[in-house]
């Protein structure tokens, strides 16, 4: 269902786990985790519960909300491998290259509310694969699934979300935004490529709420009032690499 016809059929999925890290690109001695996880991260965790690789063209729409307690740093021991080809089978590199020592942040308790069409409950009924909020050990569960009915509201105060950078400039908002270049999408295994990078503006939870108003962007989350941006298949499109 499109704006201003009412009210819009969706499944909500609530994601929770002890740890979350979503590494800022281009960071590498200190890597700093986003406070929000992009669209193609998402698009993982769709991938994972259904069982098979997800593109932007599968999912009708999305929408989501992440939030956590606070942050945390830890000391990570990276070991790297190597091949002559692509055929042949990785080895360690010899030491001392083999190990690196690196300083990475976290978000403890971190919850993502996740919207999707209703066709996608099965799959987070009973996930085929771990459901990972970064990296493989931060694993999270189901913690809730519900059907609900959304809204398309004009305005609404949103935090713990990414917005598109047209909103963020937008003068008509009042946004405070961490903007950073962030994938939309990835290609399937192997050899997976990037499908688009986009400039969002990241309005972190714990940084207090933005005033949005636009048309065609917001969903309200009937039951709780929660107000997220929406993330058609065409507009992901639009800005992906063809």
């Amino acid at each position: 269902m499109s704006p201003g016809c009412g009210k819009m059929d969706a499944v909500r999925v609530v994601l929770r786990a002890y740890t979350a890290s979503f590494r800022v690109p281009g960071f590498y001695g200190y890597q700093l985790t986003l406070p929000v996880p992009p669209l193609a991260t998402v698009y993982g965790i769709i991938a994972a519960a259904v069982g098979r690789w997800v593109s932007p063209s599968d999912v009708e729409w999305l929408a989501y909300a992440c939030d956590y307690q606070s942050k945390g740093k830890d000391l990570e021991a990276i070991y790297q491998f190597e091949r002559k080809d692509e055929k042949s089978v990785p080895v360690l590199k010899p030491y001392p290259k083999s190990r690196t020592v690196i300083e990475r942040e976290f978000l403890f308790m971190p919850s993502l509310t996740l919207y999707l069409p209703p066709e996608w409950e099965a799959a987070f009924l009973r996930p085929r694969y771990p459901l990972l909020l970064g990296r493989s050990q931060d694993v999270a569960t189901v913690e809730s699934l519900k059907l609900v009915k959304l809204e398309f509201p004009d305005e609404g105060q949103v935090k713990g979300v990414i917005l598109p950078i047209e909103l963020v400039s937008d003068q008509g908002n009042r946004v405070k935004a961490w903007l950073q270049n962030l994938p939309l999408a990835l290609t399937g295994e192997p050899y997976r490529r990037l499908l688009g990078m986009r400039i969002f503006g990241i309005v972190d939870a714990q940084g207090g709420s933005s005033l949005i108003r636009t048309r065609n962007w917001l969903i309200r989350d009937s039951n709780d009032g929660r107000v997220v941006p929406i993330y058609r298949r065409e507009w992901v499109a639009w800005y992906s690499i063809h």
